[in-house]
């Protein structure tokens, strides 16, 4: 197994484990909401991050976009910079408002990446499993997540 699959891997399971640990851990929507907050966007955009900076020329491969590059590099930055927004949030405890917001431009992002991946896999031919798989995890991250995070904002 490549490391790329290990982070592909890691990333959703990191998610899974933040849903776990927040109805097991957390009491109120807020606790739970901060709970998955603080996997979800630590796996997905820090594992991205580091992946896109780190592991560029596989990671472009196995996703059939090419061979990385200066591109690639700059999108790893700005995961590995939503990452640490994250980081700075809970470290100066800014809260439920902060943490919506965090988790609101992760998930407006692997929507946009989600529909990238369909149009490469239905309109460009590029058929590989990430590009087919992408879209349909994407949807369920979001149908679990939402109403997490809007029971923490009426709370």
């Amino acid at each position: 197994m490549s490391i790329n699959s290990l982070l592909e891997y890691g990333r959703w399971i990191g998610a899974g484990v933040g849903i776990f640990w927040a109805n097991y851990l957390g009491g109120s929507p807020q606790e739970q909401f901060s709970i998955i907050t603080a996997w979800t966007v630590l796996s997905i955009a820090g594992l991205t991050g580091m992946e896109s900076l780190v592991f560029s020329e596989s990671a472009s491969k196995v996703s059939g976009y090419g061979t990385g590059g200066a591109y690639q590099r700059q999108s790893g930055l700005n995961n590995l910079a939503l990452a640490l927004a994250c980081i700075v949030s809970y470290a100066l405890g800014w809260g439920t408002m902060a943490q919506a917001a965090l988790m609101s431009v992760l998930l407006i992002f692997l929507i946009l990446s989600a529909a990238n991946h369909f149009y490469s896999a239905f309109k460009e031919g590029n058929r590989n499993r990430r590009n087919l798989l992408r879209p349909l995890l994407t949807a369920m991250l979001v149908g679990v997540i939402v109403p997490y995070m809007m029971a923490a904002l009426a709370a």
